[in-house]
């Protein structure tokens, strides 16, 4: 398959994933969130991990509010990304109190961004993932080029809706893998050598 036939899979993937998770009830997404949330409490790399990544859900997205109460309330230090620049995250430290519209109209932490070095765990966002834990997002960029500059020895762990994991999403050089994938069904190993 070529390069354009590619791109308009992926485009086409973002479409039909974006629609069906736009149809979601709150009772589904609460339900499919509580039972991801769940099964990241079985994972050591999260429970045993000091600092932790989250993203704050938008458009039917995973529901990771809950989770960040309990870490928070766990004495763990949970982060969200805030979009510093055109295509360029950074980890913040995520208090209720202050926080502020980004420009996307996505809840963002205000402060002093952390050294991505600190970070434990990483929980992904993604509209689509596949079996070998490549993921597309809205099509900015901004997790592929963030993931790298972690520590090798970082979890990151993309979570989904079960149906939102497919056989490929057409990855291209520059797309980061995650670990690990946990859907409110299923989990999907990518990398062994993580545990």
């Amino acid at each position: 398959m070529n390069m354009y036939d590619q791109n308009n899979m992926r485009k086409s993937l973002r479409q039909i994933m974006l629609t069906a998770r736009g149809e979601l009830a709150l009772e589904q997404v609460q339900e499919m969130s509580g039972s991801i949330i769940q099964k990241l409490g079985d994972f050591k790399q999260i429970t045993e991990a000091e600092t932790v990544m989250c993203f704050l859900s938008i458009k039917n997205e995973v529901n990771l509010y809950p989770f960040i109460d309990q870490a928070q309330e766990q004495g763990k230090r949970v982060l969200v990304p805030r979009v510093e620049s055109a295509g360029a995250i950074r980890a913040v430290e995520y208090q209720l109190e202050s926080v502020r519209k980004g420009p996307y109209g996505i809840i963002e932490p205000e402060g002093e961004p952390v050294d991505e070095k600190l970070i434990d765990a990483v929980l992904v966002p993604g509209l689509v993932f596949d079996f070998q834990g490549y993921r597309l997002g809205y099509g900015a960029g901004y997790y592929d080029r963030f993931l790298p500059l972690l520590r090798p020895d970082a979890f990151v762990c993309g979570v989904c809706y079960d149906w939102q994991v497919v056989e490929t999403v057409f990855p291209q050089t520059k797309d980061v893998a995650v670990d690990w994938i946990v859907t409110d069904k299923s989990e999907v190993v990518v990398n062994w050598d993580r545990f």
